[in-house]
């Protein structure tokens, strides 16, 4: 989901900036132009907000172990806000600098994340916690799961004995 969005989110960053850069010298001559580069915004939103949009909050909470998953969690809703509020910091002198500069800028970044992604984030599709602690190296839910099911069987066997014994379950 993450190569795909963005995969498109770089698509229309790049189509947003040669629209920009070719019609932003007069846009009223070219409206045409101007609406395409709002379809191509709106292109952008959906794909953003179906895919990296959430994964602040929703790949945290899949992937840390259960012992730190609160603080991972933490840190990244604080990055996500943090990159929101250099968003907002950048971009006007981008735009200043260039008419296209901000979509070509994040266009790279697009790029960059479609790299990142598929070099280093792992499918988190279809796996249990304890899958996800195995990529990372840790046990902490593989060793919580062995342990349940070991005071599983072991009730289990108390039942059994106290079964043989004659003495009724009781509960």
């Amino acid at each position: 989901m993450l190569l795909c969005g963005s995969v498109i989110c770089c698509l229309c960053h790049i189509i947003i900036a040669a629209l920009i850069g070719s019609f932003y010298q007069n846009w009223p001559a070219h409206t045409a132009g101007g609406w395409a580069g709002v379809a191509f915004i709106f292109i952008y939103m959906v794909a953003f907000g179906t895919s990296w949009g959430p994964i602040a909050w929703a790949m945290p909470s899949e992937v840390f172990p259960s012992s730190i998953r609160a603080k991972g969690v933490a840190i990244s809703a604080t990055v996500n806000w943090l990159s929101n509020f250099l968003v907002g910091l950048i971009t006007p002198p981008l735009n200043d600098a260039a008419p296209f500069g901000a979509f070509a800028f994040y266009a790279v970044m697009t790029f960059l994340s479609f790299v990142w992604t598929y070099l280093f984030v792992p499918e988190t599709k279809g796996r249990s916690l304890e899958d996800m602690d195995a990529v990372f190296g840790d046990s902490t839910a593989s060793e919580e799961s062995e342990s349940r099911q070991r005071i599983a069987q072991s009730l289990l066997d108390v039942r059994k004995v106290e079964e043989v014994e004659g003495v009724p379950w009781s509960s």
